[in-house]
C-alpha cells in the first residue's frame, strides 16, 4: 500500500505545536515577570510580542500585585546572578538552554560574547525576531537561534557545529519539565558538549524550588505556603506537567542535604561534577529591591546564603561512550489505512521535534475519513519523550489505540514516565 504520510503535507500550526508541548508558555510567563521587575529589555520583547499581565494568567488561577512583585523578585534575582556567574567565565560562548523568550543576547554581545538560544521551534519562531529586532546589524552576526530538543544529541551539535572554543550553558527552568530519563539524557548531552568544547554549565534548577520557598517565606511569612501553591498550579496548568522534584531537582523540605548528595551523585553517573554557588555571594543589587521594604530586602539577602546555583564541569577520564547512540535513525513514519483502521510505523526518535507531526498527520487523516483504531509498530522506534507521550494520550481520546514491537529501551522510558500504552 502507498505511506499515506508525506512530510511536504504537513501542516504545522501553533495549536498543534501547544498540543504537543505546551510547556514553551511558562516561558511567556517569565518574560512577563521581569519585564514587570522593570528590565528595559524585556519591556521591549514584550511589547514586541504583545505580552500583557493575561500572560500569567492560568485557566485555574490568577497573578494579583503581590504574586506579581514575588515573582518579578525571584525573575530577576536568577537572570542577574546568573549572568554575573558566567561573566567570570572568561572568553565564551553563551548557550542558553532554553533561551525562552527573554533578551540574554544583548547582554552577552555587549559583553562581547557570542550567543546562542536553543529552545522548542514554536518558541524560537516568535523570540527570535522580537529579540533581532534589539540588535544592531553588528550584533546580530554574534547571535544565533536553533529549534532543539535537548535531550536530542543531534539537534544539540547541529545547532553548535560552527561554535568555536569553549561554552557556558546556562539552564534556567529546564529539568522541573522533564521525567528522569530524559534529564539523563540532557546530562549525557551536555556532557558531550563539554568534553569536546571545554567550559561549563551553569544551571539554577536543583534548588529552583528552594529558592522560591526560601524568598516568599521570607517576605510573607505565614501566608507563604498558600501564595506558592497557587503559583505552582499556575505553572502546572500553563505547562500541563507536574513540578516536583526528581533525580536532579530537590523539592522542598526542612533538611536537602541527603537530596542535594543523591543529585551530585546522579550528575556523577553521567561523567559530570558539580560545585554549589551560593546566591548571595553573586547576586547585585536588584531593580525589584527599591520595590521591598528594607527589612524584606536584608530577609532576602539572608536566606539566599542558603541557597545554590550549580557549577557543573565535565570528569575528565569518563566514559564517554556511556551516553552515545550508535547509529541514531533518522525519524520516518510510514502510514496506511484498511477500513477505519490506521496502521502507523515509526522510526528513530518521537521528540518535541517531532511529535507534533504526528499528531498533525492523525488529525488530517481523521477528518478526512473516520479512524476508529490506531495500531503503532515501535520496532525501529529509538526514543519517545513527554511530547511524544502526549501526543498519543492525544490520539488515544479519540481512537483505540495499541502498540507493537516496542523495544526494551522505550519500555524502559514508558515505565519510568508511569505509563501504560500497550
Amino acid at each position: 500500500m502507498d505511506n499515506l504520510f508525506n512530510f511536504d503535507d504537513i501542516e504545522i500550526n501553533p495549536d498543534i505545536l501547544e498540543r504537543a508541548n505546551p510547556v514553551f508558555n511558562t516561558a511567556k510567563m517569565t518574560l512577563y515577570q521581569l519585564a514587570a521587575s522593570g528590565d528595559e529589555d524585556s519591556i521591549r520583547v514584550a511589547r514586541e510580542l504583545g505580552f500583557t499581565k493575561d500572560t500569567q494568567n492560568s485557566v485555574t488561577t490568577s497573578s494579583d500585585s503581590e504574586k506579581l512583585l514575588l515573582e518579578s523578585l525571584l525573575m530577576d534575582m536568577r537572570y542577574h546572578t546568573m549572568e554575573q556567574m558566567a561573566m567570570k567565565e572568561g572568553d565564551f560562548t553563551e548557550v542558553d538552554l532554553p533561551c525562552g523568550y527573554l533578551p540574554k543576547a544583548l547582554r552577552f554581545v555587549n559583553a562581547g560574547h557570542r550567543f546562542v538560544g536553543l529552545d522548542l521551534p514554536a518558541t524560537i519562531a516568535e523570540a527570535k525576531p522580537a529579540i533581532n529586532a534589539l540588535l544592531n546589524e553588528k550584533q546580530r552576526k554574534m547571535v544565533k537561534f536553533a529549534g532543539v530538543d535537548a535531550t536530542n544529541f543531534n539537534s544539540l551539535q547541529s545547532a553548535l557545529s560552527d561554535v568555536k572554543g569553549k561554552v557556558v550553558i546556562t539552564t534556567e527552568g529546564l529539568m522541573e519539565y522533564l521525567s528522569d530519563s530524559e534529564i539523563g539524557a540532557v546530562c549525557d548531552n551536555i556532557r558531550r558538549i563539554l568534553e569536546e568544547r571545554g567550559g561549563c554549565w551553569l544551571t539554577i534548577d536543583p534548588e529552583w524550588l528552594m529558592s522560591y520557598v526560601l524568598v516568599i517565606r521570607a517576605i510573607l511569612g505565614e501566608k507563604a505556603d498558600e501564595v506558592l501553591l497557587s503559583m505552582q498550579k499556575r505553572v502546572e496548568d500553563k505547562s500541563d506537567v507536574d513540578v516536583s522534584g526528581s533525580a536532579l531537582v530537590v523539592f522542598p523540605k526542612e533538611d536537602i542535604a541527603n537530596d542535594i548528595k543523591n543529585a551530585m551523585a546522579f550528575l556523577a553517573k553521567h561523567g559530570l561534577k558539580a560545585e554549589r554557588m551560593i546566591v548571595a555571594d553573586y547576586m547585585p543589587e536588584l531593580k525589584t529591591f527599591d520595590k521591598l521594604t528594607e527589612e524584606q530586602k536584608a530577609a532576602v539577602k539572608e536566606v539566599m546564603k542558603n541557597n545554590a546555583y550549580w557549577k557543573i564541569t565535565a570528569v575528565k577520564d569518563f566514559d564517554s561512550n556511556a551516553g552515545k547512540t550508535a547509529c541514531e535513525k533518522n525519524f520516518d513514519v510510514k502510514a496506511y489505512a484498511k477500513g477505519e483502521k490506521l496502521f502507523i510505523s515509526l522510526t528513530g526518535r518521537v521528540d518535541t521535534l517531532t511529535a507534533h507531526e504526528i499528531l498533525s498527520f492523525y488529525e488530517k487523516i481523521s477528518d478526512e475519513r473516520p479512524i476508529k483504531s490506531v495500531r503503532v509498530d515501535c520496532a525501529e522506534l529509538t526514543y519517545i519523550s513527554r511530547a511524544g507521550i502526549r501526543v498519543f494520550h492525544i490520539i488515544k481520546e479519540k481512537s483505540e489505540l495499541t502498540f507493537e514491537n516496542i523495544t526494551p529501551g522505550v519500555a524502559e522510558i514508558l515505565k519510568s514516565e508511569g505509563v501504560a500504552l500497550v
